[in-house]
């Protein structure tokens, strides 16, 4: 497998179901939202296309707030029934943006997540797991799956290593705003 730097003009961000039913019994619930409202910022900052979706929303509930005032510059939310993210529509945005690396952050890691990142692997996208954005109700549900997609090809990182990595260089005009949005508390 070559592996390439993620590139802001070839990837964009997928967040998984962050919603109001889920979430709040997720383990790690505040870390995943706040780290999750980073990667939105900098996508933003970095014109990065964010993708959402939203399980069954009648059911779960809607994005959370603290996500969705964030959403300016979404280019899809998805509402779907299918575990996996990989809806008809949502990789005819892909292909429509000429994606090739795809960012996930959500939840939950063991069922949306998982189903989601094994579904773009099989596509031929490149997948990056933010792995402090996604989480399970059980710590060991986020492992056994963290563990099955790094097997399969996905490659773990972090919402700073990711956003610093589309970034690419010090000398940008973004850095400031952007060392601002990853600095800012937890």
């Amino acid at each position: 497998m070559t592996v390439s730097r993620l590139d802001p003009k070839r990837s964009a961000v997928l967040l998984v179901d962050l919603q109001d039913k889920l979430l709040p019994v997720m383990h790690e619930k505040t870390t995943v939202e706040r780290r999750a409202g980073r990667l939105i910022q900098g996508a933003n900052l970095m014109k990065v296309p964010v993708l959402l979706t939203e399980q069954y929303p009648k059911g779960l509930g809607r994005t959370v707030s603290s996500i969705a005032k964030q959403l300016d510059g979404a280019v899809c939310i998805d509402e779907k029934t299918r575990f996996s993210a990989c809806s008809e529509s949502v990789i005819r945005l892909l292909e429509k943006f000429d994606i090739k690396d795809v960012v996930v952050a959500g939840i939950e890691t063991h069922v949306c997540v998982l189903q989601t990142c094994l579904d773009l692997l099989e596509r031929g996208y490149t997948v990056a797991l933010c792995e402090d954005a996604v989480s399970s109700r059980r710590p060991i549900d986020k492992k056994a799956a963290v563990d099955r997609m790094i097997q399969a090809g996905v490659l773990p990182t972090t919402v700073e290593s990711v956003l610093f990595e589309l970034l690419g260089d010090a000398n940008s005009p973004l850095f400031r705003e952007l060392r601002g949005i990853i600095q800012s508390r937890d």
